[in-house]
């Protein structure tokens, strides 16, 4: 059973994770928004779409992804961005980084500065 995940970048605030079931036409799509409101913090608006199970409640989608979402919060919420360099030379990386090295390299591209936030 492998899902398919395509994950696209929109700079400077926007990401969007599609996955390809199985199941020929199946998806899944979640977009993450990013609202900066201050310079520390965010608010994220996370619309979800899927072609399949329709006849369920998406508010089971929904508290299964705010249950992803807590698992990840603590590590989320104790970062500090602005003493995170952009280029991606300066930290040491596994496979599971290639998203985020593609952003930070996408926001030098647009000139942001080798720190995003001073």
């Amino acid at each position: 059973f492998q899902w398919l995940r395509h994950f696209e970048v929109h700079l400077p605030f926007v990401a969007t994770l599609t996955i390809h079931f199985p199941v020929p036409g199946k998806r899944l799509v979640i977009m993450n928004a990013a609202s900066p409101v201050s310079k520390h913090k965010t608010r994220l608006l996370v619309p979800i779409a899927r072609n399949f199970d329709t006849h369920l409640p998406v508010e089971d989608v929904h508290a299964f992804n705010l249950r992803v979402f807590e698992e990840d919060r603590a590590m989320v919420e104790a970062q500090r961005p602005e003493y995170l360099p952009l280029d991606p030379l300066l930290e040491v990386h596994i496979p599971a980084d290639r998203s985020s090295i593609a952003y930070r390299r996408g926001l030098r591209s647009q000139g942001y500065s080798d720190f995003f936030l001073r």
